[in-house]
Order: structure tokens, then C-alpha cells, then sequence
């Protein structure tokens, strides 16, 4: 059994619609091309959520995961990351799920390799404030807090 629902949409978009397929030399029936467009949204609209979905794209759920061995931290976006080197500050920022330095997405470790031009320990070098945080903090501190151990612990 073959049922239809009535969706309505503004005339405007369903006479643009007609005047597409025309000028385009289509003679597809233009509610069959709505039902059509639905099924294409629907097939992609699980791997273009930013583009199919905003209002469940949202930049508080994004960020960047910092993992190396057995240590993980979360940098939400927005989150500020800053490295001092030769009496100046170097900043870069958690967009998305990137950090970006100088409009390029980078790595922690290649950040502070950047910003140096020679081999350096990130979590060592690299400071973070993340949003709504008031302080910088030292990466590796944040790390010895996510791994729940301080620092005095680790010492022995």
C-alpha cells in the first residue's frame, strides 16, 4: 500500500523548483524530485552533520584529544594554548577539533617544534587555558591531574 503525506512548503521554493527541472531540460515530476531530495538528506545527513544537522553540531561538543602513550587530555574548542620562547609569547588555539597555529591545523608537539625550529617536549613547553579557565595552566599538569596523580605522587 502506496500512502502520501502532505508536507508543505512555500510556494516560492516549489515554483523554483519547477523552474529548475525546466531550465535544466528535466521533465521529472517535481514532487516526485522532493521525495527524491529527502532520501539524498537523509543518506547523508549522518556523515555532513555540520552541513545537514547544525542544530546538533554544535562547537562545545568539538575538540582536540592530546594523546601520547598512556596520557590523554581533552582541549575543548576555544581552548588557548601558549608556549614563551626567547621572551615573547607564542599562542595558538583549539578550532574544531584542529589546533591552529599561524592558520595551519597542527600537532602539539609540532607546535612547540615550530615555535622553537628544534625538537622540544610539548607537554613541557606548552601552556593551556581552556575556556572559562582564568589561569594557564602547564600541559603537563593537566596531564598528571587527567591521570588523576600529582605531582608529589609521581615523584615517589
Amino acid at each position: 500500500m502506496n500512502t502520501h503525506v502532505s508536507v508543505p512548503i512555500p510556494s516560492s521554493l516549489f515554483v523554483s523548483l519547477v523552474d529548475f527541472l525546466r531550465e535544466q531540460g528535466s521533465n521529472r515530476d517535481p514532487v516526485t524530485v522532493v521525495a527524491t531530495a529527502i532520501d539524498y538528506w537523509i543518506e547523508n545527513a549522518s556523515w555532513k552533520q555540520e552541513d545537514l544537522m547544525p542544530e546538533i553540531f554544535t562547537t562545545e561538543s568539538r575538540g582536540y584529544t592530546w594523546k601520547y602513550k598512556d596520557s590523554c587530555i581533552f582541549l575543548p574548542h576555544g581552548t588557548e594554548i601558549r608556549m614563551p620562547y626567547k621572551g615573547q609569547y607564542h599562542y595558538a588555539k583549539v578550532e574544531g577539533d584542529e589546533i591552529k597555529y599561524k592558520d595551519a591545523g597542527v600537532s602539539p608537539g609540532s607546535l612547540a617544534n615550530a615555535i622553537t625550529n628544534s625538537s622540544r617536549n610539548a607537554w613541557r613547553d606548552l601552556w593551556i587555558k581552556r575556556p572559562g579557565e582564568k589561569e594557564w595552566t602547564l600541559a603537563d599538569q593537566c596531564r598528571r591531574k587527567a591521570k588523576g596523580k600529582t605531582a608529589d605522587q609521581e615523584r615517589g
